[in-house]
C-alpha cells in the first residue's frame, strides 16, 4: 500500500478558525473525519506537523482538542497507528470495544479502518506513526499484536522509533522516491522491533542499517536538545541510548564523525543563531557562549573560526550592517 508522498506540511489555530477548523483540515489530508467535543478550547491551542513518504506517515500534535473522535480511512487505507505523548499526558482511546490509558512510558496501537473516541488529560504534544498493516504484519511474529492494545513504550526499540519519528518531521522537504522508501522501511522495522519480530523480520532489521541509522539519528536529536549542558559527553549519549560509549563512538565513525565534533558543531550554530538575533545583541559574546554549553572562551573561538572562517563578533557586526535603516 502508498501513502501519498507530501511534506512537510504546518497548519495552527493561528492559521484557521479554532479547534475545529484545524481537525477538518487535518482530516482532509489524511483521509479521516474528526468529531471534537471540546471545540472551546483558546483558539491560539493547537497545531499539526505532518509529513509522508511511500509507506510511512508522521504527525506531531500541539494542544489541540483533548477529547475527539475519528471515522474510518475515508481513502481506503489500511494502517496501523502507534501514538505516544511526549508531554506526560494520559491517552486515553476506544477502539473496537477495546480502552487503552497510555500514561508516560507508553503508546497506543491502534487502526484507520474501524472508529476510534480518544480523551486526553490536559494539553500537550503527541506524535502518531502510521504504517500499512500488510508490510508491518509481514515482520511480526503474532498477528494479534497489531490488534488495538497499549503498548509498553519504554524498551529500546520503541525509543529509537519515537526518536526516528521526530528526525523523520524535521526534514526540510519531500524526500526524493529513494530516500522516501528508506525512512518507511526504517520506521516499519523499528515498529516491528518493538512489537515482536519473527525470524524474517530480524534478520532483515539486524542485517541492515535500520538500527545504526535509529541509533544515530536519537543521538543527534538529544545532542541537539541539550547543547547548552555543558557536561554533556558521549558518557550522557550512551546511557541515553543504553550503550557503551565505544559503540557510540562506533555509530558516529560509521558517518565518519564524532561525538565531540557533532556536539560542538551544533553549539557554534546554535551560538550563530543568537549572534544574529537582534533581541540578542546587548549581550556579551562571552555570554553567549557560555549560554551554548562551551566551558572556556578560547574553546569557543578556535570552533567558531573553524567553523564559519570568522570571528563572531565579524558575524554580528555583518547582521547589524544587513538591518534596514
Amino acid at each position: 500500500m502508498t501513502l501519498p508522498l507530501r511534506g512537510p506540511f504546518t497548519l495552527s489555530c493561528h492559521d484557521v478558525s479554532g479547534v475545529g477548523e484545524l481537525y477538518a483540515a487535518y482530516g482532509k489530508l489524511i483521509g479521516h473525519d474528526y468529531v471534537i467535543h471540546d471545540d472551546s478550547v483558546p483558539r491560539n491551542v493547537g497545531g499539526f506537523d505532518n509529513i509522508s513518504v511511500l509507506e510511512a506517515c508522521a504527525t506531531r500534535f500541539q494542544g489541540g482538542s483533548q477529547h475527539f473522535e475519528m471515522s474510518p480511512n475515508r481513502q481506503g487505507l489500511d494502517l496501523v497507528i502507534l501514538s505516544f505523548g511526549l508531554s506526560g499526558q494520559a491517552l486515553r482511546y476506544r477502539q473496537n470495544g477495546v480502552e487503552c490509558l497510555a500514561t508516560v512510558g507508553s503508546a497506543i496501537l491502534h487502526t484507520t479502518d474501524a472508529p476510534l473516541q480518544a480523551q486526553a488529560d490536559r494539553f500537550g504534544e503527541v506524535i502518531a506513526v502510521a504504517m500499512p498493516r500488510a508490510k508491518l504484519g509481514s515482520l511480526l511474529a503474532d498477528q494479534d499484536a497489531l490488534k488495538t492494545r497499549l503498548l509498553p513504550a519504554n524498551g529500546a526499540a520503541f525509543s529509537l522509533l519515537a526518536g526516528h519519528a521526530r528526525s523523520f518531521l524535521s526534514l526540510g522537504s519531500v524526500p526524493d522516491p529513494a530516500l522516501a522508501q528508506l525512512v518507511g522501511d526504517q520506521l516499519c522495522d523499528l515498529a516491528a522491533l518493538a512489537l515482536g519480530v519473527n525470524s524474517r523480520g530480524k534478520e532483515k532489521v539486524l542485517s541492515g542499517e535500520t538500527l545504526h541509522d535509529a541509533r544515530y539519528n536519537r543521538a543527534l536529536d538529544y545532542i541537539r536538545r541539550h547543547a547548552s549542558n555543558p557536561s554533556l559527553g558521549e558518557k550522557e549519549l550512551a546511557r541515553q541510548l543504553g550503550l557503551s560509549t565505544s559503540s557510540v563512538r562506533q555509530i558516529f565513525a560509521r558517518k565518519q564523525t564524532t561525538p565531540a565534533r557533532i556536539i560542538r558543531q551544533t553549539r557554534v550554530e546554535m551560538a550563530a543563531r543568537l549572534l544574529l538575533d537582534g533581541s540578542h545583541r546587548p549581550r556579551k559574546i562571552v555570554a553567549v557562549a557560555f549560554d551554548c554549553g562551551f566551558r572556556s572562551v578560547s574553546a569557543f573561538y578556535e570552533a567558531f573560526r573553524d567553523q564559519y572562517d570568522m570571528h563572531p563578533s565579524d558575524l554580528r557586526a555583518a547582521a547589524v550592517r544587513e538591518m534596514p535603516d
